[in-house]
């Protein structure tokens, strides 16, 4: 309900709207002025009585036919398309990103669930083997109640890579949303509920004490989390107190390596697209390049007049084409970090256009950065940035670059650039990564059906998205039916009665 221009905003739990004594605001990242959402802060208690409601739910939908639960998410993924406009704008303004970024974001999730939903039933079915003396069934089984703590720069897509698969599967879930995102994906998750049974999906606010009843409450049977390495370990550390299944979608540090018979002019337009998506703040988005010495300054130069075309404004603005970072950590970690390379003798390039300079206060606009002259053990290259600085690093051989490329604990996404097919093939597959991207950094319709995203190292445990992804919501149920056996006792047993 609306208090003046925001939004209340409280706690989901069994279909039931639950107010609480405390509320936080939720600003508008590009202009300050607008509170856009009261959102209720939840406690432990609110955690259990939701997780309590879910497990009671799971006892009902883990048997409900996968039939049934697949025309559901269909239903469900109807009901969200019809109001996406809304949900888009919503985001913007909480979120900060470009309504472009955002209308994708909303289309993303109502497909994942599409998708999950055309994979789930073949995918589903229980496997049978069986010779002269033995059956053995391998049953496909829900794990329970599935916690989901999700991150806010794409919590339309992420969220819904995690409901989907958990409740095709049988599970029933808990969702904690970002607390500078949580208003869209709060909405889109009630629309979503409404079409299963009370209790099936719940929602908890809050801050540093539901993250940790959540993952630490023992009818919770996995965690599946969204967000920083940092926040990620925690998480782990607390679901092995009762040795809870975890998928950990964690950050990334994506190089992007440019081969030497690319050409820059052909490169640096699709480059620049997957170095700045959402201002640079996705998990997967180029983090450094390397380039070869030969051609870095004609590469450094191209980039620097593509950068200085961008126009960083208001999300909704149809004139911005960057947006501003989400929210006061990030705004000035950026800017701590770009003062600490200057510091350390690399040079920044601050570029781009301001589309209105005079709201620049109001908002956490940044200027989008190319560093150059910068040692490849720099903390701006082998550290997450998660904002609208790149660095380029130059190289001499094949065998260094990959050296640099693999050397870090972040193992996420890449991407190779050559006009060489079969060369970049072979390079990619000598890459430390999860993914690896061939001429471009993006994914693709058929990447999204047959490639499963996740990380390797320390970005992350486990995968989303195709069978691989609903494989990690449930549980192997073997079960061995001896023939021989059940023979020889049929038969003992017939003598005894003779």
């Amino acid at each position: 309900m609306p208090i003046g221009s925001a939004m209340k905003l409280d706690l989901f739990v069994n279909h039931q709207h639950v107010p609480t004594d405390a509320y936080f605001e939720v600003r508008d990242p590009g202009n300050f002025s607008e509170v856009v959402a009261m959102v209720a802060t939840g406690t432990a208690r609110h955690v259990d009585d939701a997780v309590t409601a879910a497990h009671a739910a799971f006892q009902v939908w883990r048997n409900v036919g996968v039939s049934e639960r697949v025309e559901r998410i269909l239903a469900a993924a109807a009901a969200l398309e019809a109001v996406s406009a809304e949900l888009a704008t919503t985001l913007v303004k909480e979120q900060g990103m470009l309504l472009r970024d955002t209308q994708r974001d909303v289309a993303n999730g109502i497909k994942t669930l599409r998708e999950t939903a055309a994979l789930a039933e073949a995918f589903l079915q229980s496997e049978e083997f069986e010779d002269e003396g033995c059956l053995i069934r391998i049953r496909k089984v829900p794990r329970g109640v599935v916690a989901a703590i999700v991150p806010w720069n794409a919590p339309m897509s992420l969220t819904m890579a995690k409901v989907g698969p958990a409740l095709a599967s049988g599970n029933t879930l808990v969702v904690k949303p970002s607390p500078f995102a949580p208003l869209a994906v709060s909405q889109a998750l009630q629309v979503v509920a409404g079409f299963f049974p009370p209790g099936a999906i719940n929602i908890v606010h809050g801050d540093g004490e539901v993250g940790p009843a959540l993952t630490r409450h023992p009818l919770v049977r996995k965690v599946s989390f969204t967000g920083g390495i940092k926040t990620g370990k925690a998480v782990m550390a607390a679901a092995a107190e009762s040795v809870k299944n975890v998928g950990l979608e964690l950050g990334g540090n994506d190089p992007a390596i440019i081969l030497d018979d690319a050409i820059p002019a052909d490169v640096v337009p699709h480059l620049v697209r997957g170095i700045f998506p959402r201002s640079g703040q996705v998990c997967y988005a180029v983090k450094r390049v390397y380039v070869p010495a030969a051609l870095y300054d004609k590469f450094f130069d191209m980039l620097c007049e593509a950068v200085s075309q961008l126009r960083v404004g208001y999300g909704l603005d149809p004139r911005s084409t960057l947006a501003p970072v989400n929210n006061r950590n990030q705004f000035n970690f950026i800017k701590g970090l770009i003062e600490r390379t200057r510091q350390s003798g690399a040079e920044v390039y601050q570029l781009g256009q301001k589309v209105d300079p005079e709201s620049w206060e109001n908002g956490y606009y940044l200027l989008p950065s190319v560093v150059r002259n910068v040692a490849p053990t720099a903390e701006v290259v082998v550290e997450e940035q998660f904002g609208p600085i790149i660095p380029l690093i130059p190289y001499r051989s094949e065998e260094e670059v990959l050296q640099m490329a693999n050397g870090t604990e972040h193992g996420l996404g890449s991407s190779v650039w050559t006009r060489d097919f079969d060369r970049g093939l072979q390079f990619a597959e000598r890459i430390e990564a999860g993914l690896s991207f061939i001429n471009s950094h993006a994914r693709t319709g058929l990447g999204d059906r047959h490639m499963p995203f996740g990380g390797v190292k320390q970005s992350g445990i486990g995968r989303v998205r195709t069978t691989i992804g609903l494989a990690e919501y449930i549980e192997y149920h073997a079960i061995s039916l001896n023939k021989t056996n059940m023979s020889n006792i049929k038969k003992e047993g017939h003598q005894d009665a003779t």
